[in-house]
């Protein structure tokens, strides 16, 4: 299974008073590593930018603090019909700080409805996908 990597940084200003990353910059970072990885294996270009965010869901198993390296690592969870999953688990000091999944829909940027993902969009997706 191939996986994209990265580690994003952390900014001293990303903390909130109780001295961790604050959860609604964790969400930034995560989508900054989703979109780099997608722009990567070039799905972007596949899309024509037709995804919807639909769903995200984050489990932060301990704080995410400044400092330590942060390192994301993405695969896909899940593909459907016209969606699929993007897992992203984020890592520090050697342990696993939380668990974030994504569910995107591929969409008609004309019609803004649901569509299939293509063939050649699966091609990019199925080398990530958890066994």
């Amino acid at each position: 299974m191939a996986t994209f990597e990265l580690s994003p940084e952390v900014r001293w200003s990303d903390q909130d008073l109780l001295g961790h990353v604050n959860n609604a910059r964790m969400i930034t970072l995560i989508e900054e590593c989703r979109v780099r990885w997608m722009h990567e294996i070039r799905a972007g270009h596949i899309t024509g930018g037709g995804l919807l965010v639909a769903r995200q869901t984050i489990d932060y198993l301990i704080p995410v603090m400044y400092g330590p390296e942060l390192k994301m690592t993405v695969t896909v969870k899940k593909l459907g019909n016209s969606s699929f999953t993007v897992n992203t688990r984020g890592d520090q000091d050697g342990r696993q700080v939380f668990d974030h999944d994504c569910v995107l829909v591929h969409i008609d940027r004309n019609t803004q409805k649901p569509t299939p993902l293509t063939p050649e969009l699966r091609s990019v997706f199925e080398p990530y996908l958890q066994n």
